[in-house]
C-alpha cells in the first residue's frame, strides 16, 4: 500500500486510472512530499509489484499488515493506525522517523542498515534535456527551485551584469523545474542551516546529469558525497566562483563536452530504471523477513521520541539558519 493521506488522496482522485506514462505528462501537480515520494512512487511501480503478485493500492490510512510506504508526515500524524502496518517510512526533508520497519533516507552519507535505506528521490517528472544542437554554447545559467533560499548575490545587479558581459543570462526558475532544452549550465546555492542540509538529497545534481547540462554547486554534503572530479560539477563558494567557471567552461569547450558526457556516465545510477530496482529489492525485503510484533507500547515510546526529537529538530534548524540569514552567507559548510 502507499499512503497519500487525505488529502494525498483528495489531490490525485484520478490516480487509479494513471499510470507510469503519465508521470511525466502529469509533471506539474508533482510539488508535495507526498506528491514525489509516495504518489510518485506508486505510479511508477504499480504495474511491476502487481506483476509480481502484489495487491498495489493508493490509500489515504493504513492497512494492518500491508508493506506501507508513507511519508513522514503521514506516519507522524496516524501513528496508532500505522502501528499495525508494515511502514516503510520516507524521512525526506525532516526530522528524525522512528516506529518504521525501514526509514528511506535522501542521501546515502549513512550507511544502509536493516532499519535505514538509501533510495533517491525520483527524476523530476517531465524532464526535458538540453537540445544537443546547441554545443557547446554557454548562454544561459539557470538556477531551478525556491526562491526563498536564494543568497542576495544570485540575484543581484551586480552579479546579473558581470554574467552578461560574458554573454550569458541567468534564468531563475520557480516552476519549469523540468525543462532544461535551452540551458546551457545549472546553478545551485541556498542559505540554508547545516543541520538540514546533512539530509538533503543530490536532486539537484542527477537532474543536471540526466539532463545533459554541467552543474556549478555550492557546498552540500550530498553533493560532495558524489564529487570524484571536477568533470562531475564544479564547486563554487559564491559569485566570483561561478563567473570564473562560466569564464572558464565558454574558454574550453572540450572540458564542457566532457563534463556532459560524465554526466551522461554517473545518471546512469540515477535513472527511473536504477531508482525502481532500489525500491523493489527493498519492498522483497521486507515481504521475506518476518513481520515485528505490532506492541502498542513500543510503538508509543518510539513516537515520542519521535515527537521531542522533532521539537529538537526545528529548534537547532531554526537557531543555524537565522544566523546563516544574518550572516548573508551562502551557504554554511555542514558537519560529517
Amino acid at each position: 500500500a502507499f499512503v497519500a493521506g487525505r488529502r494525498g488522496i483528495a489531490r490525485w482522485p484520478d490516480a487509479h486510472r494513471l499510470g507510469a506514462d503519465d508521470v511525466d505528462r502529469e509533471q506539474h501537480r508533482f510539488r508535495s512530499g507526498h506528491d514525489v515520494w509516495v504518489v510518485q512512487t506508486y505510479l511508477l511501480l504499480r504495474e511491476q509489484l502487481a506483476a509480481l503478485g502484489y495487491e498495489v493500492a493508493l490509500r489515504a490510512g493504513f492497512r494492518p499488515g500491508a508493506i506501507t510506504v508513507a511519508h513522514w508526515d503521514s506516519v507522524n500524524s496516524l501513528f496508532w493506525a500505522a502501528r499495525r502496518a508494515r511502514v516503510i517510512g520516507v524521512r525526506a526533508d525532516r526530522p528524525p522517523l522512528y516506529g518504521c520497519e525501514v526509514v528511506v533516507l535522501q542521501n546515502d552519507l549513512e550507511p544502509d542498515d536493516r532499519a535505514h535505506r538509501f533510495i533517491p528521490l525520483w527524476q523530476q517528472p517531465g524532464l526535458l534535456p538540453r537540445d544537443s544542437a546547441r554545443g557547446s554554447r554557454i548562454e544561459t545559467l539557470a538556477y531551478f527551485g525556491r526562491v526563498e533560499a536564494l543568497p542576495a548575490w544570485l540575484i543581484s545587479d551586480a552579479f546579473r551584469q558581470k554574467l552578461a558581459s560574458l554573454g550569458v543570462s541567468l534564468r531563475v526558475s520557480e516552476r519549469a523545474w523540468h525543462d532544461y532544452r535551452d540551458v546551457d549550465l545549472v546553478l545551485s546555492a541556498r542559505v540554508e542551516s547545516a543541520l538540514m542540509l546533512r539530509f538533503k538529497p543530490a536532486t539537484k545534481l542527477y537532474n543536471a546529469w540526466l539532463a545533459a547540462v554541467p552543474a556549478l554547486l555550492s557546498d552540500e554534503p550530498a553533493f560532495r558525497a558524489l564529487h570524484e572530479t571536477d568533470l562531475d560539477y564544479l564547486p563554487i563558494e559564491g559569485p566570483e566562483d561561478v563567473i570564473a567557471a562560466v569564464r572558464m567552461l565558454k574558454q574550453n569547450p572540450r572540458v564542457y563536452s566532457a563534463m556532459v558526457a560524465r554526466g551522461t556516465q554517473r545518471g546512469e545510477m540515477f535513472t527511473r530504471q536504477a531508482i525502481g530496482k532500489r525500491w523493489l529489492a527493498l519492498i522483497a525485503e521486507l515481504a521475506q523477513r518476518q513481520a515485528p510484533p505490532a506492541s502498542m507500547a513500543s510503538h508509543a515510546l518510539a513516537m515520542i521520541r519521535q515527537k521531542i526529537e522533532a521539537k529538537a529538530f526545528r529548534r537547532r534548524h531554526a537557531r543555524e539558519l537565522l544566523r546563516a540569514q544574518l550572516a548573508g552567507q551562502t551557504i554554511l559548510r555542514a558537519q560529517n
